[in-house]
């Protein structure tokens, strides 16, 4: 089943040093709390485009189950919905990165568009600490824009997906402590009500120093790695010391780089006004 509640802001034009911090999660070694605390938490600027999303009356669906993703959404401060949309991403291949990366997040966008129009959008939630309810059909609104995302780790040359097993995601972590690796990620932002879609890419690059096989066990045995492009966990705590050198922000390494999707959700309510004025 489906979570089926909405994730409910901070308060509007509040900064929230972090993000909720339960008993459960404190108690942790890896939660919403390790994403936020990578992340740096909200800011002014997330304040800012929190505040214009509300004031032009738009909701938000978040088109990816990413754990990280949803935590940094909710850390930036809106209140949404998950839709995710079950393509096949085997199907799509690209040789260029960030060309493989815009026509996953496009092509996400269009199955869930056509499952919302149906009324088959399946609700989810994010950061929530409910029980699992029943899943319930969310119809497309002309007051929403719809967010979908792909990454991919890019290492020697070589394009990185989620790990196929353990023994992939294995060999992947190891790598990542003898030469640097990059993710590229794609963001699309699409009115439902002009369907007009606003894309962009951002690549950082990040440099560990080796990482122990103790370490990679402990990644592997909770799991999460198997779940993220390349097996790269950035914001795992435990990672955190191993870090020697980055180029782009940690957010962009953890699939949601806020300041490119602020950029892209400012520029689809100001095209929003500019059709009304016309």
């Amino acid at each position: 089943h489906s979570r089926a509640s909405r994730v409910a802001p901070p308060r509007r034009k509040e900064l929230r040093s972090s993000c909720r911090n339960s008993a459960a999660m404190a108690s942790s070694t890896y939660g919403e709390h390790t994403v936020c605390a990578a992340s740096g938490g909200q800011t002014s600027g997330d304040v800012h485009v929190v505040t214009a999303v509300e004031d032009a009356g738009v909701e938000i669906v978040l088109g990816s189950g990413s754990f990280t993703r949803k935590a940094i959404l909710t850390e930036m401060g809106f209140t949404y919905q998950v839709v995710v949309a079950g393509i096949d991403e085997k199907a799509i291949r690209c040789d260029d990165p960030a060309q493989l990366v815009t026509e996953l997040a496009l092509a996400k966008a269009d199955a869930i568009v056509a499952r919302m129009k149906a009324g088959d959008g399946v609700r989810d939630t994010a950061c929530d600490d409910s029980e699992y309810g029943d899943s319930t059909a969310m119809k497309a609104s002309k007051n929403t824009l719809l967010i979908t995302c792909d990454q991919v780790v890019v290492y020697d040359g070589v394009v990185r997906e989620k790990p196929l097993d353990e023994n992939e995601a294995r060999v992947f972590i190891k790598s990542y402590g003898e030469k640097p690796v990059s993710t590229v990620g794609a963001y699309a932002v699409t009115d439902l009500g002009t369907g007009a879609v606003f894309c962009a890419t951002d690549t950082s690059v990040i440099k560990f120093s080796p990482i122990p096989d103790g370490l990679i066990d402990e990644l592997i045995h909770q799991g999460t790695c198997l779940e993220c492009a390349g097996g790269l966990m950035v914001e795992h705590p435990a990672m955190a010391p191993l870090i020697v050198s980055m180029d782009g922000t940690m957010d962009g390494l953890m699939g949601l780089c806020k300041k490119t999707l602020a950029g892209l959700l400012m520029q689809a309510l100001e095209t929003r006004n500019r059709g009304k004025g016309e």
